[in-house]
């Protein structure tokens, strides 16, 4: 019987169809679930209509922002309406895009600013423009009643359960239309929560492309929490030494460039960031276990 007689498609077929890598399907096999392949007795997989369905929806959430974790367990329903709230969306930032020209972005971080400004080359002016950048909150919300801003762009370092409300009120302040929300570590509950309430998600580091993309997917191509010294047993129970370099110093040495071929000191200050976020998010989850 042939594979179009079976309803069943190998993992080639499946990517060709869904535009889905064959290695990262079977990441997402493996690590989410998205999927159970039937086998043959050679071993390979087999997928279903219904398989290539799901994973073709999934391809266009994940295009769209949604992180896997978010969507890969969702049932063949839920992903047709989230899809088609994504067109719906799509379709009103174009036509919005179209009235009022480049969209207009207020960036706030401490890393996020300062990363893009040395990244190389700015942003698709056609596309997007800068009503403001800020290292700092507080200089944010002084600032934010006069800007021009259609889209907030906010680094965080971790995803908690104040994070929404404190997203929500930095965007009144400024008056965007839109929030898109930069994070370090977040759990996908938290990640789910923020796409439900229509703030675009993006793992750090993200990049102009990225920005574009969550922006104008149809056009071309709050500060950590201060730590106490270290206790001087240094035992499993003692809260972590200071931080010898702040996210603006790391982000700083990250974006310098080198009289070496060599980007080890970018990625050194960058893997130096993800541990410091990841030390603050664990701290968050401890302390929300007790």
């Amino acid at each position: 019987m042939s594979q179009q007689d079976e309803s069943s498609y190998r993992i080639g077929a499946v990517s060709r169809l869904t535009g889905v890598p064959a290695d990262t399907l079977r990441v997402w096999e493996r690590r989410y679930g998205v999927v159970e392949p039937r086998r043959t007795d050679g071993g390979s997989r087999l997928y279903s209509q219904q398989d290539v369905a799901r994973l073709g929806l999934i391809k266009r959430l994940v295009d769209a922002g949604h992180a896997i974790g978010t969507v890969a367990n969702l049932s063949l329903e839920q992903l047709e309406d989230r899809a088609a709230g994504v067109q719906a969306a799509t379709g009103r930032q174009a036509a919005d895009a179209r009235l009022a020209g480049p969209v207009g972005l207020v960036l706030v971080g401490a890393t996020l600013p300062l990363r893009l400004q040395h990244a190389g080359r700015g942003p698709d002016e056609r596309l997007l423009r800068l009503a403001g950048t800020f290292t700092e909150v507080e200089a944010f919300e002084a600032a934010a009643a006069g800007l021009d801003a259609d889209v907030l762009v906010l680094e965080l370092p971790t995803l908690a359960a104040n994070s929404l409300a404190a997203v929500r009120r930095l965007q009144r302040l400024c008056g965007a239309h839109r929030a898109i929300v930069v994070y370090g570590i977040g759990s996908s509950t938290f990640v789910s929560q923020f796409e439900d309430q229509g703030i675009t998600t993006l793992r750090f580091p993200a990049t102009w492309d990225d920005l574009r993309r969550a922006c104008c997917p149809d056009g071309p191509g709050t500060v950590p929490p201060r730590r106490e010294p270290a206790a001087a047993d240094g035992g499993l129970g003692s809260p972590p030494p200071p931080r010898r370099f702040d996210d603006r110093q790391l982000a700083i040495a990250s974006s310098a460039s080198t009289t070496i071929r060599c980007e080890c000191p970018h990625h050194l200050a960058e893997l130096i960031i993800s541990l410091a976020r990841f030390e603050q998010y664990s701290a968050e989850c401890e302390n929300r276990s007790r």
